[in-house]
């Protein structure tokens, strides 16, 4: 028993620093979206898959560790939560591995804000750029005439030579 607590806890610990880790990639990932720097937006999305696909390991992992320890505490595995764990263990490892999944849970929670606030500023920004394309073409998909000619003038909103 005392192994496979000790394997959650590290696990859970594990995947805290994950996803911490791609907190700060959303938050950068926030900076770059707010300066408009494509190519940083794209690297960072990169990054940050990368670290989510690493997350998916460690969920496989602790799942496997928690269904270890529920089997050593004679705990029906089927719908175990840290809860149901914690407290079939002695008080201090109860309230150990709840402090090590609360740190999952919280890390999660800002993780999911973060990402929705991106993705929002992300929106906003193809709104604009659609917006400024609707203006610049009048609404028109056409752009050739039957006889081969445009069909309209469109209107310049940048100085090419600026």
């Amino acid at each position: 028993m005392n192994d496979a607590l000790r394997q959650l806890i590290a696990v859970l610990r594990t995947q805290a620093d994950s996803l911490e880790s791609a907190l700060e990639l959303t938050e950068q990932q926030t900076s770059a979206i707010t300066r408009r720097d494509v190519e940083q937006v794209a690297a960072l999305s990169r990054s940050l898959e990368r670290e989510l696909v690493d997350g998916q390991v460690l969920e496989e992992r602790r799942v496997g560790f928690a269904a270890e320890l529920a089997a050593a505490l004679d705990v029906e595995p089927g719908g175990t939560t840290l809860s149901t764990l914690a407290r079939a263990l002695p008080r201090n490892e109860g309230r150990a591995l709840l402090r090590a999944g609360d740190t999952v849970i919280r890390a999660v929670e800002q993780l999911a804000r973060r990402s929705a606030a991106n993705r929002t500023l992300l929106e906003h920004e193809l709104a604009v750029i659609d917006q400024v394309v609707r203006i610049a073409h009048r609404g028109e998909r056409t752009t050739y005439a039957g006889t081969g000619t445009y069909a309209s003038p469109t209107i310049s909103l940048l100085d090419a030579k600026a």
